[in-house]
């Protein structure tokens, strides 16, 4: 809220508290009082309450009117306050300097006021890749009208498939030659399709700040204040979906030549890297497969499913400090990557079985129907207190 209330708004805001001690009428108490209240009261209720918040600060809009009010109410103390006419219209025009920078906004950018930051964290290129922008996929439209156009005036016809990273369905509803359906970004390699709109919400702040998003295969991008919101992908190549294919069907050597062919094409892709480490870790390329997953670390440090492989690896290697790490580093970027606590868990069982415990209690805190882990805690007691360890396979038993 800080750093997306307009400046205006907020040195308003100030001026209330500032003027509130000593020009405060007392009939007027109550009513303060209440406005205040309705601000307060919820953000202190949610803090306290540890509430699951997201998408910026949307689910407390409704604080912003008595935000406002609170904040007009500090100007109008101030302008009764100054006696001299000249500092009245100083202070008007710093009212309007403040507003310069929003409304600037606004105007060159008029379908997304909403992505608006103020001053204090460098305005939308300041928040970029540090905090969310279009979380609400406005920018979608426009790239779906965008490739529509596209289509139409490069004449190409015939079945055609849409990914998007949120539903564009009612966008396409006019087009019906045109498949549509969901992805997830970091999977796209894994699915069939032509074309794809995808926004910015879930990108990594990584591959944002180092342009590895938008990607190469970008034909169309949206820009909001100069900040690309929204990009149109055209496939150049579906050897990396058919070598997913191939992989999951248990032709390694045909995922690996589909994979091989790819990667000449998309090298900024982690799951192919993933993907392609598996079918040469299945067909005993070791050390190949090791030197791949590092490589698509490059591209996405905190990929959590390399992260995870290359733990693994290393545990099926005996090299338990090293996996242990990796499993780590999978908890920093994702705590709610339940496989990996296991995984150190059971690494830690001989050495430190405290901390193992506590891992597990961290894991079963967050999900606590999470079975390999309430096994893996009963496994902890299964020497030193049978019956504890008992408790815990019964509750096992009991999930499906």
């Amino acid at each position: 809220m800080l750093i997306t209330i307009p400046v205006t708004t907020l040195t308003g805001l100030v001026l209330f508290c500032v003027f509130i001690r000593f020009r405060l009428n007392s009939e007027k108490t109550l009513l303060y009082g209440l406005v205040i209240f309705s601000v307060l009261f919820p953000i202190v209720f949610v803090v306290y309450e540890k509430s699951n918040l997201y998408s910026s600060w949307r689910q407390f809009l409704f604080l912003y009117p008595g935000i406002v009010l609170l904040a007009s109410t500090g100007y109008n103390h101030l302008y009764k306050y100054l006696k001299n006419r000249y500092l009245k219209w100083g202070m008007v025009a710093v009212i309007i300097l403040l507003s310069f920078h929003p409304i600037k906004f606004m105007l060159s950018n008029p379908e997304f006021y909403y992505l608006y930051y103020n001053q204090l964290v460098g305005g939308l290129r300041g928040a970029y890749s540090n905090y969310e922008t279009d979380y609400y996929y406005v920018s979608q439209t426009d790239a779906s009208k965008w490739l529509i156009d596209y289509l139409e005036k490069k004449d190409i016809h015939g079945k055609i498939k849409v990914k998007a990273t949120y539903s564009v369905e009612w966008l396409f509803r006019n087009h019906p030659e045109i498949e549509t359906s969901y992805f997830r970004y970091e999977e796209r390699s894994q699915s069939d399709w032509d074309y794809a709109i995808v926004a910015n919400r879930y990108i990594t702040p990584f591959q944002l700040r180092n342009n590895i998003w938008p990607p190469e295969n970008a034909i169309h991008i949206v820009y909001a204040d100069k900040i690309p919101v929204s990009a149109v992908l055209k496939r150049r190549s579906k050897d990396d979906f058919a070598g997913y294919v191939a992989l999951i069907e248990g032709n390694n050597k045909d995922a690996i030549d589909h994979f091989e062919k790819a990667l000449k094409i998309d090298d900024r892709d982690e799951m192919i890297f993933y993907n392609f480490a598996a079918a040469l870790f299945n067909d005993g390329q070791y050390q190949k497969a090791d030197s791949l997953l590092k490589r698509g670390l490059e591209i996405n440090p905190d990929f959590e499913p390399i992260l995870m492989y290359l733990g693994n690896i290393a545990r099926s290697q005996k090299r338990s400090d090293e996996a242990v790490r990796y499993y780590e580093r999978v908890l920093e970027a994702d705590k709610k990557y339940f496989e990996a606590y296991v995984g150190i868990s059971e690494l830690l069982m001989d050495k430190d079985v405290k901390r193992a415990r506590k891992l597990l209690t961290t894991c079963l805190d967050i999900n606590p129907r999470y079975k390999p882990a309430i096994i893996a805690m009963a496994d902890t007691y299964r020497n030193s207190d049978p019956d504890i360890a008992k408790k815990y396979d019964e509750l096992a038993n009991t999930i499906n």
